[in-house]
């Protein structure tokens, strides 16, 4: 073979390699092209399902949130709920872009949104629940306060009584003092004198103390017309230089109120006499339970619980 035909045919060789290069080269090309498309296109599907997974989840959150209010129980379980949707969400992510298995992180993703129906249902029919009992406190309130407002209305009138009760009272005890201070009998004279008793009971007039066996009280009554007639009592009280009360209980003693201050007040002795309207002299005797004392004494009386009349006496 001659050299211009060796040429020719190396040339023809080359030529058939290159275009074998360019086929394999376009081959391989054109794969290269069809897998990126082929990863686009998967990789937008991803993100699809991921923006489709962000919406849902955004919009349970939300809806969640919606049903939150003051009561606790409520709250809490709608934290519970978040978290298992947060925890939910992790899985479904995990399914898109480490596994890659978008038919199982669809049929989570509908899970998801059927869990979502689930607690916005369990949600609403607990908040429905707190409403009725709700409600329901309100008019048990209601109707506590109309009965404490009731018992305050009663407690009041019940206040508003007894006060007037009270003041009807002492408006009466004033009255009936003042009744009392109009029937007492005023005395205008009082004269005492001390007697020895004598043998055969005689009585013998003495100044001297350590003679003195027994006083005898006189008087002269104030006419009284508004007191009525009959028998009435007046209480004596003696009183020794020292100021005390010569008291004895069982020597006719005895205690009394004074209806001027409410006081009480101890008497030595009593007496009666019969009134009948008009100025009366009378005397009431006593016989005395001890050994009196020389000095200054005073006598008072008294009747209807009134002080009526006091003098002075001398015992040497």
């Amino acid at each position: 073979m001659s050299t211009g035909q060796n040429f020719q045919a190396i040339a023809i060789t080359i030529i058939i390699s290159l275009l074998g290069l360019n086929g394999y080269q376009w081959y391989v090309n054109n794969k290269l092209t069809s897998n990126f498309q082929v990863q686009k296109t998967e990789t937008l599907e991803l993100q699809k399902v991921q923006e489709e997974l962000d919406q849902d989840y955004q919009t349970a959150l939300e809806s969640l949130e919606e049903m939150r209010g003051n009561n606790e129980q409520l709250n809490s379980l709608i934290d519970q709920q978040k978290e298992e949707l947060r925890t939910q969400k992790e899985k479904i992510n995990n399914l898109i872009w480490t596994k890659k298995e978008l038919d199982k992180a669809k049929e989570e993703i509908k899970s998801l949104n059927t869990n979502v129906s689930k607690y916005l249902t369990e949600l609403q029919a607990l908040q429905d629940k707190n409403k009725d009992l709700t409600d329901k406190n309100q008019v048990l309130t209601q109707r506590v306060e109309e009965e404490v407002s009731a018992k305050e209305a009663v407690i009041l009138e019940k206040n508003n009584l007894t006060q007037e009760k009270e003041n009807l009272a002492k408006s009466n005890a004033l009255l009936g003092s003042k009744v009392d201070m109009a029937n007492a009998i005023k005395i205008n004279l009082i004269d005492v004198k001390g007697f020895e008793i004598k043998k055969g009971g005689k009585l013998k007039e003495r100044s001297k103390a350590k003679d003195v066996q027994m006083l005898r009280v006189c008087f002269t009554t104030e006419t009284n017309m508004v007191t009525s007639a009959g028998r009435k009592t007046f209480q004596v009280r003696v009183i020794n230089p020292v100021g005390e009360t010569i008291y004895v209980e069982d020597n006719g003693g005895g205690v009394i109120t004074n209806k001027s201050d409410n006081s009480q007040v101890r008497y030595s002795f009593s007496g009666e006499l019969d009134y009948k309207n008009e100025d009366t002299n009378s005397c009431i005797d006593w016989s005395l339970p001890l050994q009196l004392v020389k000095g200054d004494y005073k006598v008072e009386m008294f009747n209807n619980g009134f002080l009526v009349g006091k003098n002075t006496f001398k015992l040497k």
